[in-house]
């Protein structure tokens, strides 16, 4: 009978994964897509000096141009409070301005400011990690993207629009203080 040479490797055998290790596969994809993500904004702000929050607030407002803060915190899928402190920041840099409205002082206009276009003409565009992504997804067949969107979409209400966390199944939601009523 013939030995195998002791420097061949054994051959693996892929066999289907079971649906709970497909889960943690695609679960582990994730996490380590997030870590990905993270790493990105890292280099952005060792290179250029802002986050990829940052960035894509600039994108929004070279895109659209001048918008209420409110409607720029809706396309970055932030919280107001969340884009306001990230506002003050690029503000400070002379990347972004911001106008109060002289009938409502509630809403506030944000603009690229002339700093925030030089910015922007500096980082190469579609050179990024974020831009191969976008790339890799829009290169997806049909099917393949329309599936991905559908799962992401799951995935995405289950953590809810405002990315606070639902009750999972069988879960109750806390129940509302009664002190608090709406209006």
């Amino acid at each position: 009978m013939p030995r195998a040479s002791a420097n061949r490797r054994p051959r693996r055998v892929h066999a289907e994964p079971a649906p709970g290790d497909l889960a943690d596969q695609i679960f582990e994809g994730l996490v380590r897509l997030a870590w990905g993500a993270r790493q990105h904004d890292q280099a952005l702000q060792r290179r250029f000096g802002v986050t990829a929050a940052q960035l894509s607030a600039l994108r929004v407002l070279e895109r659209f141009g001048e918008m209420p803060q409110s409607e720029l915190s809706a396309r970055l899928f932030l919280r107001g409070s969340t884009v306001s402190g990230m506002l003050d920041r690029v503000e400070e840099r002379g990347l972004i301005t911001r106008r109060r409205s002289t009938a409502d002082r509630r809403l506030v206009a944000v603009d690229l400011a002339p700093g925030g276009r030089r910015l922007l003409q500096s980082i190469p565009r579609g050179q990024s990690k974020f831009g191969a992504l976008r790339q890799l997804v829009r290169e997806l067949p049909a099917a393949e993207a329309g599936a991905f969107l559908s799962t992401l979409e799951k995935m995405v209400a289950l953590l809810g629009a405002d990315g606070s966390p639902r009750p999972a199944r069988g879960e109750r939601r806390p129940a509302r203080d009664p002190r608090r009523t709406r209006p």
